[in-house]
């Protein structure tokens, strides 16, 4: 299992490596071509907003139904688990067309929610872009079910490849249609790549499964899905909240602050969304597979090694991140439209994201252990719990430190959530310790701190090219950090070369 564990999430990094890779070109082609204005925030504010918000009902029922799909193909049958998975995806269908027409009517009044300090004039442009936008909670429906289908049965790259398609079809149709459309360009890329992707996914689930519409309230499995669906759309709605709040605290802090705010989510997103979301995407099917087995001790195990490895590639990561963050930032955006006082504020964003780095991944993982079990009321109310610490500290935070405030209340609720999830997982598995392995979190901040000080001397050299300086400091840190990991984990490294050479003979 631990080699196909590998081999599958090496896969699924190296899709969504490339996914964020092709994000990076298309948000500095937005920033080269847009810049950072009352513009651009409305557009980023509207289109986040409607596509975070179908995001989390996707990502609801694609990890209730993965644990239930696994239950009942276990049990039962794939077939069975099939009807299910058509059953639900008829209710989401109708929920999502209902949910449309609700945005619809009433997007104006949404509108201003979302940007309270906006003018009449600017509300309209902003609802105009939220009913453009409306349609993502169908193109939602059909992903959650196909990809969830998918996911269960050990297939998870066709669900993940939506940025690799989304993001070439946007920067064409930017640069195409740019100059003529303006931001409605990038609406049109939207429409056309979500439709592509639903395709993508019809046609691989062939042969796994059909859809088939069905309505059928009375379906007890169908009610275990929403019943456990619900905690967890309601803690990703939440989640998005607090969003939709930190955007409205940036519209307060100046024209452009928003827009910065989501250059340097993007960048956030490259991690946290290229390596935390695969481990946990993977390790979701695991921990599924695991409860099923009631292997407790297995449980403990493989949730200890995935903290663990998720500490020590993270941890400097972020601390890297936060000493390369203007660097990064100028790189990245730096031309055209964006401009200097752009490149301060997205940067001062960036650093408060990647302080939470480490902890948001094992907050992640958290919550797939209760997903797992299929407990997600305990996940639901700590998230309400910390996004209102979050609110309270975005406000506060904001008024001493602008944009930096509001992207570091987000990494100290993640600390929150770590810490109260922790103590739920302790009464599912009373032997688990998150810190279990201390030492090793030790000579990660041993590690880290060299791969600091090989960052700042890179900086002494006065390195003027941004693209040669930036490229010194991210291979001097991970280079140092590395060679740190190695010399002070040598027994275990000497170990597991002496594995691996074994199975090598034997093949």
């Amino acid at each position: 299992m631990g080699r196909n564990l590998l081999k599958s999430t090496s896969a699924v990094a190296a899709v969504m490596l490339l996914s964020k890779v092709l994000g990076f070109f298309r948000q500095s082609i937005i920033a080269n071509v847009y810049g950072s204005n009352i513009a651009t925030d409305t557009y980023f504010i509207s289109s986040e907003f409607m596509i975070n918000l179908s995001a989390a009902f996707t990502t609801a029922l694609t990890t209730a139904l993965v644990t239930v799909y696994i239950s009942i193909a276990m049990r039962e049958s794939k077939q069975a688990a099939g009807k299910v998975a058509s059953r639900v995806l008829s209710l989401f269908l109708l929920g999502a067309a209902v949910l449309v027409i609700l945005l619809d009517v009433f997007s104006a009044e949404v509108g201003r929610i979302l940007a309270p300090a906006y003018t009449a004039q600017e509300i309209q442009v902003l609802a105009h872009y939220l009913r453009l936008f409306s349609a993502a909670f169908l193109f939602s429906a059909f992903q959650s079910i196909y990809a969830a289908v998918q996911n269960a049965n050990d297939i998870f790259i066709p669900g993940k490849l939506y940025g690799v398609i989304y993001n070439p079809i946007t920067i064409f149709f930017m640069l195409a249609f740019g100059e003529k459309l303006g931001l409605s360009a990038l609406v049109y890329a939207y429409y056309v790549a979500n439709v592509i992707q639903v395709v993508l996914l019809h046609v691989r689930c062939r042969g796994l499964y059909t859809f088939t519409p069905a309505l059928n309230f009375r379906d007890e499995r169908v009610r275990q899905v929403w019943r456990l669906a619900l905690p967890v759309l309601l803690s990703n709605v939440v989640i998005q909240l607090n969003g939709v709040v930190d955007k409205a605290i940036c519209s307060y802090l100046g024209a452009g602050m928003a827009s910065s705010y989501t250059y340097a989510n993007t960048l956030e997103q490259f991690v946290t969304g290229t390596f935390t979301a695969t481990i946990n995407l993977i390790l979701l099917s695991r921990f599924a597979e695991i409860a099923t087995e009631g292997d407790q001790e297995k449980m403990n195990r493989t949730l200890t090694r995935a903290a663990t490895l998720m500490v020590l590639i993270l941890a400097p990561v972020a601390i890297i991140t936060v000493f390369s963050a203007g660097d990064i930032v100028s790189l990245v955006y730096y031309r055209g439209e964006f401009t200097l006082e752009s490149v301060h504020s997205t940067t001062l964003a960036l650093v408060g994201f990647a302080l939470g780095f480490p902890v948001i991944a094992l907050r992640e993982l958290l919550i797939r252990v209760h997903f797992a079990y299929q407990r997600t009321r305990g996940p639901m109310v700590i998230s309400m719990v910390s996004v209102v610490f979050n609110i309270v500290m975005s406000i506060v935070l904001s008024l001493f430190m602008g944009v930096l405030g509001v992207t570091l209340a987000t990494s100290l609720s993640a600390v929150l959530s770590v810490i109260l999830l922790n103590r739920d997982v302790k009464k599912l598995l009373p032997q688990f310790r998150l810190l279990a392995q201390w030492k090793s979190y030790g000579k990660c901040a041993v590690s880290t701190a060299l791969a600091v000080g090989a960052v700042l001397a890179v900086a002494e050299l006065r390195i003027s090219s941004v693209l040669v300086r930036t490229a010194c400091k991210l291979f001097a840190g991970c280079a140092v950090y590395f060679v740190g990991i190695v010399l002070l984990h040598y027994s275990a490294v000497k170990a597991f070369v002496a594995e691996w050479r074994a199975r090598h003979k034997k093949k």
